[in-house]
């Protein structure tokens, strides 16, 4: 599956228009901050684990599906990528400082429903493009 997503982030790469700074339409917006939110969101469940396991591998794939997409649509500007990322993890650890707000735990089952749902149409591009 690792390579799958690495041709097709570098087959939108090479076809993404050359620039210095990310450069993207408010629909490529909406997607890249979808993929920064996830990325995190995914990240933060890998590190928690599943089922007793310490590191969740499916959760760090799914991660890196997104890490993928952020970094072609942000034109591989690792500086706003990383500071993006930031942002997201600030916004998760306030969510967690209200762990028992009822509001905080739907925010939270609403990202992880937005987030299962955006990887299925990937998984179905990727596998339309291969």
């Amino acid at each position: 599956m690792k390579y799958p997503i690495l041709a097709a982030a570098m087959l939108a790469a090479a076809t993404a228009p050359s620039a210095t700074a990310m450069t993207i339409d408010a629909d490529e917006r909406e997607l890249y901050d979808d993929s920064i939110q996830c990325m995190a969101f995914f990240g933060i469940m890998a590190g928690l684990g599943s089922e007793g396991v310490a590191e969740d591998p499916k959760m760090v794939e799914s991660g890196t599906k997104f890490l993928a997409i952020a970094t072609v649509l942000a034109d591989e500007d690792d500086a706003q990528i990383k500071t993006d990322f930031e942002r997201q993890m600030r916004a998760f650890a306030a969510i967690a400082e209200n762990a028992e707000d009822p509001g905080m735990v739907q925010k939270v089952k609403d990202i992880d429903e937005n987030c299962k749902f955006l990887e299925t149409l990937v998984d179905a591009m990727l596998e339309s493009s291969s």
